[in-house]
C-alpha cells in the first residue's frame, strides 16, 4: 500500500507538472544532492595542492610538496600499512563468515530465518559509536586485553553484512537446476561448489569484499575503542594531526585514502561490474 500510494503521489505531480517540468525538477534536485554530497571532497583535495602552510581553499598556487611530505612521515607510514593490514586481514574473515551466512539465509526454511538477517544486518544501522562502546564494555568482561586480533574481530563484525547482501543477491539468481545437473553428473557437494556455484557468486562476494575493505579501512570510531595504546591505525593517526595541527599532509594524506577508495571500487566494477550488484 505504501509503494502504491507513492506511485499516486508521483502521477498526481506529474499530471500537474508535465513530463518535461516534472524531470527538469528531478534532475535539479539530484544535481544538487550531488553537489552537496561531493563539495566537502572536492574542497579537501583542493586544499591539499596548495603552497601555504596551512589549509585554504581556493588553494594558494599549486605544489605537490605536502604529497612528497608525506613519505617522511614515518609515523603515518608505519600507521598506513597496519591499516592496510588490519581491513585485509578482517575482510578475509568477513568474505569467509558472510558467504557461509548467505546460504542459510536464501535457501534456508526455518523459524527465526527473518531475525537472524535483522541480526546480521543491524551493523549497518546501529550507530558506530554505540557498537563501539558496546564491544570495548563486552571485551572488558571478558578480560581480553586490546589487541589487533580484538581489533580485526571488531572489525568483521561491522563489515560481514556488506558480503552477506551483495552473496545472497548473487545466490538468490542462481539457478538450483544447475547443481542438480552437476550432481547428476557425478559431482559431489564440493566440487559442485567449487566449479559451478562459487563461480557464479564470485561477483557479489567480489563486490561486498571491496565495500568491505573499504569500511575497514576507513574506520575510526570503533578502532578509537578498541584499539591498543600501541596500535595506532590511519584514521586515528589523521584524527590526531586534526586535533592538534592541521597543515596541509593532512589534506594529502585525505586525497590519497580518496584515490585509493575510488580505485578499489573501479576495479571492482571493471572486475565483476558493480551494477549488476546495484540491480539486484
Amino acid at each position: 500500500m505504501p509503494e502504491r500510494s507513492f506511485e499516486d503521489h508521483g502521477a498526481r505531480v506529474r499530471a500537474r507538472l508535465g513530463d518535461a517540468a516534472f524531470w527538469a525538477a528531478i534532475w535539479v534536485v539530484s544535481g544538487l544532492a550531488l553537489v552537496y554530497l561531493l563539495l566537502p571532497t572536492c574542497i579537501i583535495v583542493g586544499a591539499s595542492f596548495t603552497t601555504s602552510d596551512f589549509v585554504v581553499f581556493p588553494p594558494v598556487g599549486l605544489s605537490l610538496r605536502w604529497f612528497a611530505k608525506l613519505w617522511e612521515l614515518e609515523a603515518v607510514r608505519v600507521a598506513a600499512a597496519r591499516s592496510l593490514g588490519i581491513a585485509a586481514a578482517a575482510t578475509a574473515v568477513a568474505v569467509v563468515l558472510g558467504v557461509a551466512a548467505a546460504f542459510p539465509l536464501v535457501r534456508g526454511r526455518f523459524r527465526g530465518r527473518e531475525a537472524l538477517n535483522a541480526l546480521l544486518m543491524s551493523p549497518l544501522v546501529l550507530p558506530s559509536l554505540v557498537y563501539g562502546l558496546a564491544a570495548l564494555i563486552f571485551v572488558s568482561a571478558l578480560g581480553f586485553s586490546l589487541s589487533i586480533t580484538v581489533l580485526v574481530l571488531s572489525h568483521v563484525a561491522i563489515i560481514v553484512p556488506y558480503v552477506v547482501r551483495t552473496t545472497a543477491a548473487s545466490l538468490a539468481l542462481l539457478d538450483p537446476h544447475l547443481e542438480e545437473a552437476a550432481r547428476s553428473l557425478g559431482a559431489n557437494i564440493w566440487r559442485t561448489f567449487v566449479h559451478v556455484v562459487l563461480p557464479n557468486l564470485l561477483p557479489g562476494i567480489a563486490t561486498g569484499g571491496a565495500f568491505a575493505f573499504i569500511s575497514s579501512f576507513d574506520n575510526l570510531t570503533v578502532s578509537l575503542f578498541l584499539a591498543g595504546p600501541r596500535v595506532e591505525t590511519l584514521p586515528i593517526r589523521l584524527f590526531s594531526m586534526i586535533e592538534f595541527d592541521l597543515d596541509p599532509s593532512v589534506a594529502a594524506i585525505s586525497t590519497v585514502l580518496v584515490l585509493i577508495t575510488l580505485a578499489v571500487v573501479l576495479l571492482a566494477h571493471r572486475a565483476v561490474g558493480l551494477t549488476r550488484i546495484v540491480r539486484l
